[in-house]
């Protein structure tokens, strides 16, 4: 427990008339002394008996460079408090409600509720809090600091950009077109809903009351691809960006990845799910090279360096940036599940 600027600007009040009277006598200047000391008093009663706060908060999501987040915190408690809820360089809180530090800041009555918004910058985990609670008297005479070790992480995934590997994925690593994406399966009857290109017509023709389409087995499910990422150094979030494009690139394609970065790996799989671990592990790798038993079965490899960053599809060699069509991120319309 301190005083405030007030505090003790009220006590240099105190201590001049009391000085005042005892020099000159003026024993008027006691009525100014005394209720200044009562409330001081009062203040430093009225915050000592405040309970120590405590917060809660909401998820973030997680999102890429430059995306804007929702940062929920309920802080209960009692009296008049100025909440601050510290941000990490690499999260910029909005400037509306930003102190001179960076901070989310607000003065209210507790319980409140702060929400604000927040702009991802840098991948990466990054976390928000801990939370500083300054609680005074309602005079802002006495003033009590709280540290409640309340945080909440918001991940940062690499950016994304629009890659044109896809053919010369199909055709380099898994040694097939676009065209030959599914097999004949078998021929059954007809139901509605089938499109009529599938209609077996030689089938069709034998029984005039019945009529069979050609049923596809989806190959797609059994493409996997292993892609591994290194790097030299100062050149880990080139290495990520790239590797986290062609990873949505062949997710995109139906085919499945397997991940082999310097610090983590993810198993083979597809779908939406499987594409936001691989975001999530690319956000978190750190540099360097996956161990050398792991790159002797590697499909798609992204390196980079100070020279730019190189993938290798089978075998060949291309910049990426030759394959870069644009650095829109190709997810920006669809979301990213937390």
């Amino acid at each position: 427990m301190q005083l405030t600027r007030r505090g003790y600007a009220l006590v240099a009040v105190v201590v001049v008339a009391e000085v005042l009277a005892v020099v000159h006598g003026a024993r008027a200047l006691n009525a100014v002394a005394a209720p200044a000391v009562i409330a001081l008093v009062v203040g430093a009663v009225e915050v000592v008996r405040v309970e120590r706060p405590t917060a809660d908060r909401g998820a973030v999501s997680p999102g890429f460079p430059g995306d804007v987040r929702e940062v929920d915190l309920a802080v209960d408690g009692g009296g008049v408090a100025t909440v601050i809820d510290r941000a990490p360089d690499r999260v910029t809180v909005d400037p509306a409600i930003a102190d001179a530090s960076g901070s989310a800041t607000v003065e209210a009555s507790l319980p409140t509720t702060l929400t604000y918004d927040v702009e991802l910058a840098d991948r990466g985990r990054h976390s928000l809090g801990p939370v500083l609670v300054r609680v005074s008297d309602v005079l802002g005479l006495v003033t009590a600091e709280f540290d409640v070790p309340e945080t909440a992480t918001a991940l940062v995934y690499p950016p994304v950009y629009q890659v044109a590997g896809r053919e010369a994925l199909l055709r380099e690593v898994l040694d097939r077109d676009a065209i030959e994406r599914h097999e004949f399966d078998e021929i059954r009857e007809y139901v509605p809903g089938d499109p009529l290109r599938d209609v077996h017509w030689k089938s069709t023709a034998k029984d005039p009351e019945e009529m069979f389409v050609t049923e596809f087995a989806d190959r797609r499910i059994e493409d996997t691809v292993v892609l591994a990422a290194s790097s030299e150094d100062g050149a880990v979030d080139e290495m990520a960006a790239a590797a986290a494009s062609v990873a949505v690139m062949t997710i995109d394609a139906g085919v499945g990845v397997e991940l082999r970065a310097p610090t983590v790996s993810v198993p083979t799989g597809s779908g939406v799910d499987h594409r936001d671990r691989l975001l999530r592990a690319l956000a978190l790798t750190e540099g360097g090279h996956p161990d050398p038993s792991e790159m002797e079965d590697v499909d798609v490899h992204v390196h980079a360096d100070a020279d730019g960053v190189t993938l290798t599809l089978g075998s060949r060699t291309h910049a990426f940036d030759d394959l870069t069509v644009s650095r829109a991120n190709p997810l920006a319309d669809r979301g990213v599940s937390a």
